[in-house]
């Protein structure tokens, strides 16, 4: 059954009109018709069983709210430092579709990329809409969060409960343990920052900054990950912790 993300609170309505897009999705792409049955999901990631009413307005009728949660128990926040080429937007879908609760895209001194925020601001709204298609596809509750490009100075902001770092270095000298002993801590309703480097990794002194703000250097094991690689490895691990190694 299609899903569809609806921009407002449906909890004391009956009807609700589509958005443009989601209209021209559900005539055009989908070629749906009166009576049919489809998903929506509103603001708070409630859902709803809905039926369409009248397809060409796109008037949706609420059948009933339906008691499912598709989220992980945790907040994970992406830090990601900008790649080359299209690895960003591959790993905005895959994120998305492994719990990511929000993604803040980075720079740092080796990365290849060279943006700024006004630059960043303009792919914005595709970025969004790649969140958004995966979060209908996987069957999230709630669509991941996407900031404008930062850089380090300003990364205390987006910090958790936990904060790591992947460094190869860690890895290099076989001290493996960190990563685990931070999601053995890790409960229900903490916060947890990962933070990724592009393909030439953080300088040593960019690490030195993190380490000064509480993050934690870690290993991803034994061998050294790409880029965006690494960054889905992460969130696969603490999926994998929260919702199926208890």
């Amino acid at each position: 059954m299609q899903r569809y993300f609806i921009n407002e609170n449906l909890t004391s309505k009956n009807t609700f009109v589509f958005s443009t897009d989601d209209l021209h999705h559900l005539k055009t792409v989908m070629r749906s018709k009166n009576g049919e049955k489809i998903i929506c999901i509103d603001i708070n990631g409630q859902v709803y069983l809905c039926e369409i009413d009248e397809v060409d307005k796109g008037i949706i009728s609420i059948v009933e709210k339906i008691e499912e949660n598709n989220e992980l128990d945790v907040e994970v926040t992406l830090v990601y430092a900008l790649p080359k080429g299209d690895k960003f937007e591959l790993v905005l879908q895959k994120a998305t579709e492994l719990g990511v609760t929000r993604v803040v895209p980075l720079l740092t001194r080796r990365c290849v990329v060279k943006s700024d925020k006004k630059k960043f601001s303009k792919k914005l709204i595709r970025y969004e809409k790649i969140l958004k298609e995966a979060s209908q596809q996987s069957r999230r509750n709630k669509i991941p969060k996407i900031v404008n490009v930062i850089e380090l100075k300003e990364l205390d902001e987006y910090l958790g409960t936990y904060n790591l770092v992947a460094y190869e270095e860690i890895s290099k000298a076989g001290k493996h343990m960190a990563l685990k002993q931070s999601l053995d801590k890790l409960e229900s309703g903490d916060k947890i920052t990962v933070i990724v480097g592009s393909e030439g990794g953080f300088d040593q002194d960019e690490i030195v900054m993190m380490e000064s703000l509480g993050i934690t250097a870690c290993s991803l094991g034994k061998r050294i990950l790409r880029s965006e690689t690494a960054p889905l490895y992460l969130l696969s691990v603490i999926g994998y912790v929260r919702e199926i190694g208890k």
